[in-house]
């Protein structure tokens, strides 16, 4: 997204969560202050944020140009001396246009969530026990898929996935891939797969988090995500899940080598 377009809203950035940590907005030190330069080459960029002594977090971001694309190595390290949980988030905004498609994972099936989508009309979970409707939500098969332009109300959809998101836009296929979880792993009021439609300011968010997990002092955990891009066929429909559009996804996984994310 052009800079500027939406000041604070653009570009791709990295929190701790659950939300509920910080409500909004998110820790300055870890989302927009300067990260410090550790490492660079032609293909490779590492940086490190300044330790957030409010959060107990210090993340580091490393950048690395790979097969099809780019890949993210994110690192949170638990710099206070007692023991916290947190799982990590990856936010990227674009433009309010396309199609986003995944594998469809296990509703979720606990009342929290349910509760959640109660207070605040705006959220909307895969749920188990959920008759609330999504505006631009099909699904095909195994597969699902939102119309952002169909998204007439500002508003964000969580989801269990199978570890990628994509985004079709503009005939080009952007594929994001990250380590898959089960519902019981994702942060609280959280999911593997958010997608945020802010219709006033005419932006999306695509965000994937990992597991929920307990760091011990000084303990670390590492989250790996991939970046994949291919052109499409022109002929190709791009504006509706269809049996060839999902055999593209499925090309382009294939593709690249797999990911992982841990506690280090």
């Amino acid at each position: 997204m052009p800079r500027g377009r939406v000041p604070g809203f653009y570009g791709d950035t990295f929190w701790p969560s659950p939300q509920e940590r910080f409500d909004w907005p998110p820790p300055p030190v870890l989302d927009a202050e300067p990260y410090e330069i550790v490492a660079e080459t032609q293909c490779q960029l590492t940086l490190r944020s300044a330790p957030d002594p409010d959060f107990g977090l210090q993340v580091d971001k490393h950048f690395q140009i790979a097969d099809h694309g780019m890949s993210f190595d994110f690192r949170l390290t638990n710099i206070w001396s007692r023991s916290q949980q947190v799982a990590p988030w990856q936010v990227t905004r674009a433009t309010r246009e396309g199609l986003l498609i995944w594998a469809a994972g296990e509703p979720f099936t606990d009342a929290d969530r349910l509760q959640k989508q109660h207070e605040d009309p705006g959220c909307w979970f895969m749920h188990a026990d959920s008759t609330a409707t999504f505006d631009g939500l099909v699904s095909a098969g195994a597969h699902a898929a939102i119309g952002v332009p169909e998204v007439r109300t500002t508003s964000k959809y969580f989801t269990d996935a199978r570890g990628w998101l994509a985004h079709v836009h503009h005939g080009i296929l952007f594929l994001r891939v990250f380590p898959d979880l089960t519902p019981v792993q994702a942060a609280p009021r959280q999911g593997e797969v958010e997608m945020y439609f802010n219709v006033e300011r005419d932006y999306i968010e695509l965000e994937n988090q990992g597991a929920y997990v307990t760091l011990a002092p000084g303990q670390c955990l590492d989250y790996r995500v991939q970046w994949r891009f291919s052109t499409l066929p022109a002929a190709l429909a791009t504006d509706r899940l269809t049996p060839e559009l999902v055999a593209e996804i499925e090309a382009l996984l294939a593709a690249g080598q797999g990911t992982a994310g841990a506690v280090g």
